[in-house]
């Protein structure tokens, strides 16, 4: 939501303001709407851009529109929140009613952009087949990388041991779960050539204590976003593994963090599942595997690509010819707000 309000106020067509950017707190109620919306701003704006919003809202959006009957409510649903998996901590906070607002809510929009094709589809037939009287336009917008994001960022920081540094960066208990055998595999092949780095909040789970505990992983715990793309060069990672199970969710998920990690030139496998079949070709610009065999070959092509030629300058090369904010993707986002 933020990097492109910055791009499009880079045209002569369109003007965006961000009233407030906010942290990530655990500790906040879902149903916390803190923002405070100038009056003078809602009258000025064409459209007005919403996060997912859990609670009942109906008397705001009324009161805006009576203030600017012709502005448009927009709400950006970051990832699907009626499918999550109990292993993820927000699920505990996603109670029935939480849902059920976030689900009026949608119906209260005028649009709602969301950045995975499937998830598009699957909400805007959600949207009519349960709200009738809703009139929402579900739009897919798909993640970009902007250079706003990584202009104060230090040069890249690189692994210099001989040890092959991968991350494991915020899967979900099921989804590590799934990569067990592959790990244990990993160790077995590759001994004291590679070392594990998970990055995000630790888990409590006995299974997966044990896993880090048999494997050694070097963990460091998840960061605000305004350190997080610091944090991230700052592990030196040679790879990372995106292991994903079949579920609605992991189909629904965007591809921010393969663009993320192509940025600062990290190739990854990643499962079959995970929701970047599309963006990979296999040995160009990172890896697909399913079955613990498929992996291990994909980590040994790593493996040599890295001692043969400078894999990550092609990654880095790609995200930005291909996935950045050119004229062309500017001038999509902006044909939605007209």
């Amino acid at each position: 939501m933020i990097t492109p309000a910055l791009e499009i106020n880079k045209t002569d067509t369109h003007k965006a303001i961000i009233t407030s950017i906010e942290t990530n707190d655990f500790s906040r109620k879902l149903s916390d709407f803190v923002n405070q919306l100038d009056e003078r701003l809602i009258a000025w704006a064409d459209y007005i851009i919403f996060p997912s919003l859990f609670s009942d809202v109906s008397y705001l959006m009324q009161a805006i529109k009576t203030l600017n009957p012709s502005v448009q409510l927009v709400m950006d649903l970051d990832r699907n929140y009626f499918a999550i998996p109990v292993s993820i901590p927000l699920s505990r906070k996603l109670k029935t009613e939480k849902l059920k607002s976030l689900e009026n809510n949608l119906g209260l929009m005028d649009i709602v952009t969301v950045a995975n094709e499937t998830f598009q589809k699957f909400l805007q037939r959600f949207i009519d087949n349960r709200l009738e009287n809703a009139n929402t336009f579900v739009q897919y917008l798909p993640s970009l990388v902007s250079r706003y994001g990584y202009e104060e960022m230090p040069p890249l920081s690189k692994n210099a041991s001989k040890k092959l540094r991968i991350g494991l960066i915020k899967p979900t208990e099921e989804d590590l779960l799934s990569l067990k055998e592959v790990l244990f595999k990993m160790r077995k092949t590759f001994g004291d050539q590679i070392e594990f780095i998970y990055f995000g909040k630790p888990y409590s789970v006995w299974e997966v204590e044990k896993l880090f505990k048999d494997y050694k992983v070097e963990i460091h715990p998840t960061v605000s976003f305004l350190d997080y793309f610091e944090k991230l060069n700052s592990l030196q990672l040679d790879g990372v593994l995106l292991p994903a199970l079949e579920c609605l969710f992991n189909r629904h998920q965007n591809h921010q963090l393969f663009m993320e990690l192509s940025t600062f030139g990290i190739p990854v496998i990643a499962s079959s599942h995970y929701p970047v079949k599309k963006w990979i070709n296999n040995g160009e610009n990172g890896f697909l595997a399913s079955e613990a065999p498929e992996w291990l070959e994909a980590l040994e092509t790593l493996v040599k690509y890295n001692k043969e030629k400078n894999f990550s300058s092609s990654l880095i090369k790609n995200i930005w010819n291909n996935n950045s904010f050119t004229k062309t993707s500017i001038d999509k986002i902006t044909s939605l707000y007209i």
